[in-house]
């Protein structure tokens, strides 16, 4: 007997993220200008390193503003098995787009300290890049909270980019303070320090959901997980064994297919029972969204 069942049932606080991302671009819109505008008075490469940094923020909230509307979908006729491929594709993007951000930094930086430069001292950028560490402080937090109780990668690549942020001005802090004190060169080294862990955490974050586009294995963690269920099952004589277990990623929900053997003494209500019981224990295990069974009467 053979028996598919898909559950698409998770539908993400959508009106909430969505209000979330919405509060993120005008944040991220906001600092983009602070820092572009005292980077450009005080010549700080760093600063305006940042300000790049900003840009792309704007940009890739409003790509997580789409994912989060797309994924709160429900599956339609175009799209079955639902949308959540938008969010690790979503999330790629971004990473792309912070390794083309580290690319253009680099280069900036390398050309600072090769060429000189002469960044002015102030009170300014300092302010301006303390208001940006406890901004995306704020903005880490929060994201990184919804994105683990919605299980959205989108939402936890926003969080890990506002990571990235608090660090990043840190670094740029560091070039101002060197500025003030008469070190101008820490201004490119500071820069080329923000290259090197945007260029980092672009890469990390890309090959994670690349991986997920790709249809990988979970972790092991999960994958241990459902074997103990199965094992379970098997311990509990509900099921003879299971074989043929294939668990992958389609977007960022994870789809299971399993072959179990049962005593071909149950009768057809009971093999239906167990059919239905054995899907929602898999079902039940963080991120596993559809559990194909094929029961085998031995």
């Amino acid at each position: 007997m053979t028996r598919s069942n898909s559950v698409f049932c998770r539908q993400p606080a959508s009106s909430v993220s969505m209000r979330a991302v919405g509060v993120f671009i005008v944040l991220n819109a906001l600092l983009f200008l602070a820092k572009v505008t005292v980077g450009v008075r005080y010549n700080s490469l760093a600063v305006l390193s940042d300000a790049g940094n900003s840009l792309i923020d704007v940009l890739t909230s409003t790509i997580i503003l789409f994912a989060v509307r797309e994924t709160a979908k429900l599956p339609d006729a175009e799209h079955q098995f639902g949308h959540s491929r938008t969010e690790p594709l979503t999330a790629f993007t971004v990473a792309v787009l912070t390794c083309v951000l580290a690319t253009q930094v680099f280069r900036e930086a390398v050309g600072r300290l090769i060429d000189g430069g002469e960044p002015l001292a102030g009170v300014a950028p300092l302010v301006v890049l303390a208001v940006v560490i406890v901004t995306k402080s704020v903005i880490w937090q929060v994201a990184g909270r919804m994105g683990r109780k919605q299980r959205s990668p989108a939402m936890i690549a926003a969080a890990i980019d506002a990571k990235m942020d608090v660090l990043i001005s840190l670094m740029a802090m560091v070039g101002v303070v060197g500025t003030d004190v008469g070190l101008l060169w820490l201004d490119g080294v500071a820069a080329l320090f923000i290259a090197a862990w945007i260029a980092y955490t672009g890469f990390s974050l890309g090959k994670e959901n690349i991986e997920k586009l790709l249809g990988a294995v979970p972790n092991p963690t999960i994958v241990r997980m459902i074997h103990a269920k199965l094992n379970l099952l098997k311990k509990q004589n509900r099921i003879r064994n299971f074989h043929e277990l294939r668990i992958h990623y389609v977007g960022s929900e994870i789809h299971i297919a399993v072959h179990v053997n049962v005593s071909r003494q149950l009768g057809l209500q009971a093999v239906h029972d167990l059919d239905e019981d054995i899907q929602a224990i898999l079902q039940n295990i963080p991120d596993v969204k559809h559990v194909a069974l094929h029961i085998d009467p031995v």
